[in-house]
């Protein structure tokens, strides 16, 4: 006869969200194609927020982008790319300069405090992401040396992208769908100060202040 051990306490607290957890995994797979099984941060009546990295990341995320306050300087950010956009070729695409100026922050940065390259990926991974964002919302790709001031489009992708006062809405966000009528979203540790990137971007690319919704 196969041995059974009794639940305790803690095993029936922790079945429900356990349960709920793994049917939640088992939709996003065949469902949406997640190809990486999701934690629960947190769920409520309305939501259920998952992650893909494990407990304490978040903590260690903001330890590591402390000792690199520049990256998130305004004035700091306008100053680097204004040196890097005067060394390069009329013609270059100033979100290149500014995804290049990042990148050597994030080195110096590094260097400074000797950060292991691993750990300065998951900075260079949210830089990524925001030149991805940036190059979507500039779509006229303006250049070095050339005259140029925001569309009226482009001002507009910008704030399409940031048009939800629930930071959990926005480009740097991915809701997954309902389940169990409650909606997916899923939890990026660095949103709110991709948000803050993606501004000090705009700002050093087109020497405006970015649009406000």
């Amino acid at each position: 006869m196969t041995a059974m051990r009794a639940l305790s306490r803690d095993d029936r607290d922790d079945a429900p969200e356990a349960r709920l957890e793994a049917a939640l995994n088992a939709w996003l797979r065949d469902e949406v194609e997640v190809d990486r099984p999701r934690r629960i941060v947190r769920a409520d009546a309305t939501r259920i927020l998952v992650s893909k990295f494990e407990p304490g990341f978040a903590a260690r995320l903001h330890e590591l982008l402390d000792l690199m306050p520049e990256l998130f300087d305004a004035r700091a950010v306008a100053d680097a790319y204004a040196r890097r956009a005067a060394e390069v070729e009329p013609g270059t695409p100033r979100t290149r300069v500014w995804h290049e100026t990042m990148h050597a922050l994030l080195r110096d940065a590094g260097a400074r405090h000797a950060i292991p390259d691993l750990r300065q990926a998951e900075v260079r991974t949210g830089i990524d992401s925001v030149y991805a964002v940036l190059q979507s919302v500039l779509w006229s790709d303006p250049a070095v040396g050339d005259a140029y001031a925001p569309q009226r489009g482009e001002m507009n992708a910008y704030r399409d992208g940031l048009r939800s006062l629930d930071p959990s809405r926005d480009l740097f966000t991915r809701h997954y769908g309902v389940f169990d009528d409650r909606a997916v979203v899923n939890y990026c540790p660095g949103a709110a100060l991709a948000r803050t990137m993606l501004g000090h971007a705009w700002a050093a690319c087109t020497g405006e202040p970015p649009p406000t919704l």
